[in-house]
């Protein structure tokens, strides 16, 4: 299996009608974590399960939603290997996966600061979130399709259940939705599947101290869908 980060392309094309197809579910999910706190720094976005060249990677599905992204598409169809921090945890285990929690932001970034030193993370920690939160969303044949991304720059953001539990929850209604709609599709809107590869992994980058995997949490599940790829044709 290969295992060099450097030969993850850097980004592929995303076809519109899927980025629009989760958008304003992710606009929910964001206005109701600023319910207590709209000033707070935040961003969510989708990863997809995909398939290029034979091999399967993570791909970024959509623009980050959150204040400070309103206009920035630089991170739509980046491709990640499977293994990548948090998601790629979560991807692996096909269970939800947080920041633990921590009394003060500097035992935090002291427990931070061994795991970038492990993973060979040189940017400024200063400058990193505080607080991380991946979903994953199981498809028909259990393998994970989608992965939700959320970070914030606010300690212990998802460490309390009762902030995770309504995420999940309303993350299992989107499942509900696109499972009837995979009955019942839109004449011109059709989900393509993506062909069976060898999962491709690179440098393991999660924080393995800080983040901890939620065994009592079952994931969303699609009962019919393998893949998101949605594309529109004319009618």
């Amino acid at each position: 299996m290969m295992t060099v980060q450097s030969e993850v392309p850097h980004t592929e094309p995303v076809p519109s009608a899927s980025q629009l197809a989760v958008l304003p579910f992710l606009a929910a999910l964001e206005g109701y974590l600023r319910r207590s706190d709209p000033t707070v720094a935040l961003r969510l976005t989708l990863h997809r399960r995909m398939n290029r060249g034979g091999r399967i990677y993570l791909q970024q599905l959509c623009p980050y939603v959150g204040p400070t992204e309103r206009a920035n598409h630089s991170g739509v169809g980046r491709i990640f290997p499977v293994n990548e921090g948090i998601i790629g945890a979560a991807f692996a285990t096909e269970r939800v996966w947080r920041t633990r929690h921590y009394d003060t932001v500097s035992l935090l970034r002291a427990d931070l600061a061994k795991d970038m030193e492990r993973t060979k993370d040189r940017r400024d920690i200063t400058t990193l979130p505080l607080s991380w939160l991946a979903i994953p969303f199981l498809g028909q044949s259990s393998h994970t399709v989608l992965v939700l991304y959320a970070d914030a720059h606010s300690l212990n953001f998802f460490a309390k259940s009762e902030q995770v539990a309504p995420l999940v929850a309303m993350c299992r209604g989107f499942c509900l939705l696109f499972d009837g709609l995979e009955e019942s599709p839109f004449r011109n809107l059709r989900n393509f599947p993506f062909d069976v590869g060898e999962v491709f992994k690179g440098s393991d980058t999660l924080y393995p101290t800080i983040q901890e995997e939620l065994n009592d949490v079952a994931p969303p599940a699609f009962t019919r869908l393998d893949s998101f790829n949605f594309e529109a044709s004319a009618v």
